[in-house]
């Protein structure tokens, strides 16, 4: 049943006569959600803590501690107790010309798989909060265990005969050893559901994934009469991922084994929470939506009652919402206050789903330090932020070309919120207090069709450290915390490279990313973008992850939509704070 049906047939039996006790227990607690907590601890045998007790023998285990001597041991986290699994990326034996599919939509030429094998260890340890460990291997290796030894095995661009046969055997191995090593012993039965393995871009064969207990050279019927089992949860997780992966961006590489790891592992908080109604979560489901009935009864009559803000739910109730991209496109395809307070009441103001979500501290990224000679201060920071905008007054810093944006969007580096086109961003003084205001004014394709004008409206805070800002905002009902970084600038405000980390925590989402501006949207000089590609290094961002923007007002999409409603918050922002 949809998440709508279930919503509609509630909300006509709500107020019904012992509706609420078919549900629960007299103390109105549900007796489908107790946890079963085994008399017999089932141990990982990647976590560094239970070195001890592990057998080497699920996949030829090999401990953390081992790894850790391995000098080719790439991007694992100091504190190995925080380890909580293991990634194996096996790309091509020889550096070759061949380019990844990454980068198809950056201003630089596509990385080859090794390059872009570098910068995906990174976004693991970011989007895992340092608790997955990366190796990066090749075939010709001398030492090559870890391609058996990890939870996950991600094979990128192998074409070579030689390249080849090693993947076809590696995988068997994986297989064989899932299969075979397990036996009657409960334990290692449940190891044996803590791999997964992909080729992506390996030709045309797909090497049969495996996701946890799913293995789709050995299909099990569970999958398809048991849908709330644990192999029809891998098929599921499997589709998705295989779908992830093939889109070549680095955040959808890197949220597909956090799902993996968040299903089969241990919790994730990049992906822990979900607002969907889902096999995983059980008779959770229906805890959930009584909750959602009885305390936002009204907001959802309305909204189902609304052609348009029924069209989002249902829209939203075909994919996973932790999906940014796919969810936030949904969002903002549909966004009207009707959507608005079906979410503030649902998400917001009751948490109906119990999520929550902090910043990300995963990069620390520098903030500038200095401008024009002198030691930054938060007078100077908040200047640069205004860049170019007119009617700024002393606020502006000389070199503002009085315009009507502070900078435009070149290109930017978060796969759901930067690659919308024509984005303006206008950034002035409060006129309260010593802030600033924060309007994002961005264009967007709709899922139909449509060319529409969004806009945001962000409260804008000093943080402690000059050059570092708190922005807060209502999104579609939902408040979204971020931390700003102006990572460096240049001395004529011909361009600004910013890094922000956020949360919504009413969804459970957190998210990082990275924005290249200047004043008319167009990329600086090709003699500056190499000092500029640096600078977004220090951030760990690798250009070729970076999305160009279309700024471009001539486009049917632009003449579409017609001019931006720049001052739509600016005009009311100046008489009331």
């Amino acid at each position: 049943m949809s998440k709508v049906a279930a919503l509609s047939f509630l909300l006509a039996v709500t107020y019904t006569p012992g509706f609420v006790s078919s549900f629960t227990t007299p103390t109105g607690r549900s007796i489908t959600t107790k946890t079963f907590v085994s008399s017999k601890q089932h141990l990982s045998p990647y976590q560094p803590n239970n070195i001890a007790t592990r057998r080497n023998t699920f996949l030829q285990s090999q401990t953390i501690d081992e790894i850790n001597t391995d000098t080719t041991t790439t991007h694992l986290d100091d504190d190995n107790t925080n380890i909580i699994g293991t990634v194996a990326l096996l790309v091509p034996s020889t550096t070759s010309n061949r380019p990844s599919k990454f980068g198809s939509k950056s201003p630089v030429q596509p990385p080859s798989y090794h390059e872009a094998a570098e910068q995906l260890a990174r976004k693991i340890r970011q989007f895992s909060d340092g608790r997955v460990a990366t190796r990066i291997v090749t075939p010709s290796d001398v030492d090559t265990s870890c391609v058996l030894n990890s939870n996950a095995l991600i094979a990128l661009g192998l074409s070579t005969p030689q390249d080849v046969q090693f993947l076809s055997r590696t995988f068997r191995q994986r297989r064989t050893a899932a299969v075979e090593q397990q036996g009657d012993d409960e334990e290692l039965i449940m190891e044996s559901s803590k791999m997964c393995q992909f080729a992506v871009d390996c030709g045309g064969n797909n090497y049969a994934p495996i996701v946890g207990p799913y293995d789709e050279a050995n299909p099990s019927l569970l999958t398809d009469i048991a849908p709330w089992s644990d192999v029809a949860s891998g098929k599921r997780l499997a589709i998705q991922m295989k779908d992830l992966f093939e889109k070549q961006t680095s955040d959808e590489f890197a949220l597909a084994l956090m799902l993996f790891f968040n299903r089969f592992i241990e919790k994730i908080p990049w992906v822990q929470h979900s607002i969907d109604v889902t096999w995983e979560k059980g008779l959770s489901n229906v805890e959930e939506i009584y909750a959602m009935v009885t305390k936002c009864g009204p907001c959802i009559t309305k909204c189902l009652a609304d052609e348009n803000c029924k069209a989002c739910i249902e829209a939203l109730d075909e994919i996973d919402t932790r999906d940014q991209v796919a969810s936030y496109r949904t969002v903002v395809s549909y966004e009207s206050e009707l959507l608005r307070d079906f979410s503030l009441c649902i998400l917001q103001r009751n948490n109906i789903f119990g999520c929550s979500a902090e910043v990300p501290k995963i990069p620390y990224v520098k903030p500038l330090g200095s401008f024009r000679g002198k030691e930054m201060t938060k007078d100077i920071a908040k200047g640069i932020m205004i860049g170019h905008l007119e009617g700024c007054g002393d606020a502006a810093l000389e070199g503002c070309k009085e315009l009507d944006v502070s900078w435009k969007v070149a290109c930017g580096a978060n796969v759901a919120y930067d690659q919308f086109p024509s984005q303006n961003q206008l950034f002035y003084p409060s006129a309260k207090g010593n802030g600033l205001w924060y309007d994002p004014v961005f264009r967007v394709e709709t899922i139909d069709g449509r060319n529409v004008w969004c806009k945001r409206h962000y409260r804008v805070r000093d943080e402690k450290v000059p050059g570092t800002f708190r922005f807060s905002v209502l999104d579609n009902g939902v408040t979204s915390d971020e931390f700003w970084t102006i990572v460096d600038c240049a001395e004529d405000l011909s361009w600004i490279v910013f890094h922000y980390a956020g949360a919504a925590g009413a969804v459970g989402q957190r998210y990082i990313g990275g924005l290249l501006c200047t004043p008319d949207g167009t990329l600086p000089p090709e003699s500056e973008l190499g000092k500029i590609w640096d600078v977004l290094r220090s951030a760990e961002i690798e250009p070729w992850e970076l999305f160009v923007v279309d700024n471009d007002e001539s486009t049917p999409g632009a003449l579409e939509a017609g001019p931006p409603p720049l001052d739509f918050y600016r005009k009311t922002a100046s008489i009331i704070g």
